[in-house]
């Protein structure tokens, strides 16, 4: 598992089927490192000049006013003028070119706070918390993040490796897990999609407080291997904000040559179109044309029902076919999590709503894998 530590004071919190946010991770060993952590000894490093990093404290509510809408032209400029430099120097200088493409002052100094450079793209209420969605460009893999902040701790980054450590410790006692696990021994934890802004879902706990519910892909060894299926867990929240813990939900399983569900004409014009049967713990994937490659389309037309279906990620730009010509579909990928019958919409501009009908059965009550017919 790859992950980073940011730099604002943030707090290595336990996490298992479910623990207190104080515990043990500051005893834990990381998983797997990369180029972030070695951005995270370059903090600790500039601390020495600028005090201890234990002094580092969050003095302001982190705001919208940290979003920076840098595209890939600032990314590639901002690459060519920094090429030269790096640790400290690299952190400065793309701060001092964020400032330079209008950056405001906040979103400059939170970047500086990321320990490596980085800059929060979009930003999310969510109750008594917020989230901040991260981009690190300089990253080769997993240059998204997710942020939970002005919480307590002040930042939780959901793939921090310590968190995630532990958090998988709750996955030895799922059977759904231990049984994915059996085919495939390597089997753990990597960050799923945080690109998407459609989620993660944020829902309302006990009394003002709120869960944030944070997907992870289970895959073997490596970034490339095949993803086999998903763990969710659900960060969870008071209404002060102070972070209880983290709760596994459930597994989704990605399975073997499962098909892929398409649109037809005669989907597009029926008020409900294809019907899709699948069971408990079974992923869907559902293709949509595209007519312009270069950007996602699509919208969900409505919400989910997320006690049935949530949504686990989908491909904002069209994947290339086999051949590597443009692709002509955009992917949305759903776990079904609960046993009953909903419906999954979409809408593209002012077009008419296409819609799905989804019967999710309980896992005894027929075969597994996923199967649509046309209706």
């Amino acid at each position: 598992m790859t992950r980073i530590g940011v730099g604002i004071g943030v707090v290595c919190l336990a996490v298992g089927s479910y623990v207190s946010a104080y515990g043990q991770a500051g005893q834990e060993t990381p998983a797997k490192q990369n180029a972030a952590d070695a951005s995270t000894a370059a903090q600790k490093d500039k601390s020495k000049k600028e005090g201890p990093a234990d002094d580092v404290k969050v003095a302001k509510k982190v705001t919208v006013n940290v979003v920076f809408a840098g595209d890939t032209k600032f990314i590639d400029a901002v690459k060519a003028i920094c090429e030269d430099a790096h640790g400290d120097k690299l952190q400065d200088c793309f701060a001092e070119e964020m400032k330079k493409a209008g950056a405001t002052p906040a979103a400059v100094e939170f970047s500086k706070q990321l320990g490596e450079p980085g800059f929060v793209r979009d930003f999310r209420a969510a109750g008594p918390v917020d989230i901040g969605y991260v981009l690190y460009p300089y990253r080769a893999n997993e240059n998204q993040s997710w942020l939970i902040v002005n919480g307590t701790p002040p930042i939780i980054d959901v793939d921090n490796s310590k968190l995630v450590t532990i958090a998988a410790r709750a996955l030895k006692n799922n059977a759904a897990y231990t049984g994915l696990a059996h085919a495939h021994p390597d089997l753990s934890p990597w960050p799923g999609d945080r690109y998407s802004t459609e989620i993660p879902d944020i829902e309302m706990g006990a009394n003002g407080g709120v869960h944030i519910i944070v997907n992870y892909r289970l895959r073997e060894k490596c970034h490339s291997c095949a993803v086999l299926g998903h763990a969710w867990y659900s960060f969870e929240f008071d209404a002060k904000g102070i972070f209880a813990g983290a709760r596994l939900m459930a597994i989704s399983v990605a399975r073997d040559k499962a098909p892929v569900v398409r649109t037809t004409g005669k989907t597009a014009r029926a008020t409900i179109g294809t019907s899709i049967g699948t069971s408990v713990g079974e992923e869907v994937t559902i293709a949509l044309p595209v007519k312009d490659a270069a950007a996602s389309e699509w919208m969900l037309a409505k919400a989910l029902d997320t006690a049935k279906v949530r949504l686990i990620e989908h491909s904002h730009v069209a994947p290339p076919s086999g051949n590597g010509a443009a692709g002509t579909e955009e992917l949305w990928k759903f776990a079904a999590l609960g046993a009953g019958t909903t419906q999954i919409a979409f809408q593209r501009g002012a077009e008419k709503p296409i819609t799905f009908r989804v019967v999710v059965r309980n896992r005894a009550a027929g075969p597994s894998g996923s199967s649509a017919k046309k209706q």
